[in-house]
């Protein structure tokens, strides 16, 4: 019993033995590396420091110091502003600026007339067609005529507004039916028919109490012959002036010669759309503007008229469209 507990205090102290060298040398090798951590680390000597970067700091002096010059980009033979907003604009797929003259946006419309004339909604296809000084002409219509379309009192000259609606004919028929003085001449055409008897150098009209319209100037006996039956035909000749026109017309024996006179009926068409009826060689005046205006001829499709002063005309002669 004394043998094993003798070899227990023997196992005992052999372990107390391992653990005391563990602890000692955990120890000191705890010390060194607080000791390195706690080493105060010497400066270095002046002569060993690196050199400045003297190129680079030259390079960000001169930067620094260097003039720049800004120079506006320049449209249309003129600078830009750097501080001016530039106004574009899509039409479907592609951007319009409106500040270069291509593309155009609004065309026959420039880009510089839609800018220099400030005009609204130039986003609306219709911009065209719309009269922002409400003096009765489109914004094309005053591109067209090189007008202010912002100034009522700039605008395209209003005989642009008036047109022929139509051309109303007054027929006046008449016929030679003798070829002896003194002449007898017929009116058929308006009714009532009517006739007069006639000579060189009278005046005469068909209706009552009316003063003359006509007036015989010459007459020349003829006779034509048939080329089929070679009979011959009477186709004397009563040359006669229009009094009120000074127009000459030649009358034949047995043919109906129509002196019709024509009556325009123009529409202006600007504001409430106004209607008036005036006949060949009569005058008329435009609503609101004043001028005076004789139609010098009415045919199909177009009439002229000239502004006139009293009876003479007072300005170039205008040709009105029918429309």
């Amino acid at each position: 019993m004394q043998k094993k507990n003798g070899n227990y205090e023997k196992v005992l102290l052999i372990v107390a033995a391992v653990l005391a060298v563990g602890v000692v040398t955990f120890t000191i090798l705890d010390s060194q590396g607080l000791s390195e951590r706690l080493a105060i680390r010497q400066a270095s000597s002046p002569n060993n420091l690196n050199p400045p970067p003297t190129e680079r700091v030259k390079s960000v002096l001169g930067r620094l110091m260097e003039k720049v010059s800004w120079v506006s980009p320049v449209i249309n033979g003129k600078p830009v502003p750097l501080n001016k907003s530039i106004l574009l604009l899509q039409k479907e797929d592609q951007l319009f600026d409106l500040q270069v003259p291509e593309p155009v946006l609004r065309p026959p419309m420039t880009n510089e007339f839609l800018v220099k004339n400030d005009l609204p909604n130039i986003e609306s296809p219709n911009v065209g067609a719309m009269d922002p000084d409400n003096d009765g002409f489109s914004n094309e219509e005053e591109f067209n005529a090189k007008t202010n379309p912002r100034d009522e009192h700039s605008h395209p000259p209003v005989t642009q507004k008036l047109f022929l609606k139509q051309r109303i004919t007054h027929d006046y028929k008449i016929k030679l039916n003798s070829s002896s003085p003194p002449f007898q001449v017929q009116r058929i055409a308006p009714e009532p028919k009517a006739s007069k008897f006639v000579s060189p150098g009278d005046e005469f009209g068909f209706d009552k109490n009316a003063a003359a319209r006509f007036k015989a100037l010459t007459f020349t006996q003829k006779l034509q012959k048939s080329p089929t039956t070679g009979l011959e035909t009477d186709v004397s000749e009563l040359k006669c002036v229009d009094i009120s026109t000074n127009k000459e017309f030649v009358i034949v024996k047995g043919q109906e010669t129509n002196l019709a006179d024509y009556e325009a009926e123009f529409e202006f068409r600007i504001g409430t759309p106004e209607v008036r009826k005036v006949r060949e060689g009569e005058t008329f005046q435009i609503p609101g503007l004043g001028v005076t205006f004789k139609v010098l001829s009415i045919e199909e499709s177009q009439a002229v008229i000239v502004p006139v002063d009293g009876k003479n005309p007072s300005g170039e002669s205008i040709t009105i469209k029918k429309g």
